[in-house]
């Protein structure tokens, strides 16, 4: 596939990642009123992680080193991010939880900057700034106030993805996307089990319902299990900055889904704000996707293993 063709797929991918998980903020507020935070993430991690062999076995055999560290940091990353987003939102609004978690399009160039040791070029700032600009412009209310706790770990989650994404996007390029997924959701699924029987362990649901079965469906096979995979396998073609950017369009997409399903009113603040995300996206394209440039060589030696093998 030419890489030009494979751009376009990636980025497509990375969308409906976006809208999987735009979708996931309004399942895990409803889901909170049934589970605990850590309850509820171990078992969205673990149903994934038993599902990714079963789906893909046959791609257990491109799990190596380099495969397990990888996908080991990059899991603990995705991990410790929606610890810090799941509790969170226990002590602030959703829509303050989606756009101070959405602060990663912000950090990323910075992020990625420190890790390649070469500085973003000035569209991916002010990409990045326009995005966030209209991410706030899409949540604001009035009761938005001053940072609470849940603000604050907030953001600590959108640090931690910013990180993740970067370090996502420098290391994956030559390995076989099935293979790290499903190394990345054992990773969570360890950790999660781990803390929750620590920190939680009288704290799982004593009845199970069928909304609560639904809600971890969809948070452990969507959520986690196809939107990682889409992730992982499109930021092999996507430069980090122009990946995150399209990635925090779960934000506009989970405002959208807000009015559509809660009846919420659509501002004529809301659409600026929503019309200033998209068009940083597609600002970004203009020199972000560096075929042969700064991207290309900051690509790990390492052979290389095709996702369709």
């Amino acid at each position: 596939m030419k890489n030009a063709n494979r751009k376009i797929l990636s980025q497509a991918g990375m969308l409906l990642t976006a809208f999987i998980w735009g979708g996931g903020f309004i399942v895990v507020k409803n889901s909170l009123d049934s589970f605990s935070p850590l309850w509820l993430l171990a078992a969205r991690f673990s149903v994934a992680a038993v599902a990714a062999p079963l789906l893909f076995f046959r791609r257990v055999r491109h799990i190596d080193k380099t495969v397990l560290k990888t996908g080991a940091v990059s899991g603990l990353l995705i991990y410790l991010g929606f610890v810090f987003q799941t509790v969170g939102v226990q002590y602030t609004t959703a829509s303050k939880n989606a756009l101070l978690t959405s602060v990663y399009v912000v950090l990323v160039p910075f992020v990625y900057w420190l890790m390649i040791r070469k500085k973003p070029n000035p569209l991916q700032i002010v990409s990045a700034l326009l995005c966030f600009c209209g991410i706030f412009l899409l949540m604001y209310k009035k009761d938005f106030g001053q940072l609470n706790g849940g603000d604050l770990l907030t953001l600590v989650c959108g640090a931690i993805f910013a990180v993740q994404i970067s370090y996502l996007g420098l290391h994956s390029k030559k390995m076989d996307s099935f293979a790290l997924t499903m190394v990345q959701i054992w990773a969570c699924a360890a950790a999660s089990v781990i803390c929750a029987l620590i920190f939680e362990p009288r704290q799982f649901p004593a009845a199970i319902s069928s909304d609560m079965l639904l809600s971890v469906a969809y948070l452990s096979l969507l959520s986690t299990l196809l939107a990682y995979f889409i992730q992982t396998a499109a930021q092999k073609y996507t430069h980090p900055s122009v990946a995150s950017l399209i990635l925090s369009l779960e934000c506009a997409i989970g405002a959208i889904l807000s009015v559509l399903i809660f009846r919420d009113a659509f501002t004529p603040l809301m659409w600026t704000g929503g019309a200033l995300t998209f068009g940083a996206v597609i600002m970004a394209q203009w020199k972000t996707s560096d075929p042969g440039g700064e991207f290309a060589a900051a690509k790990p030696a390492a052979r290389e293993v095709r996702d369709d093998a």
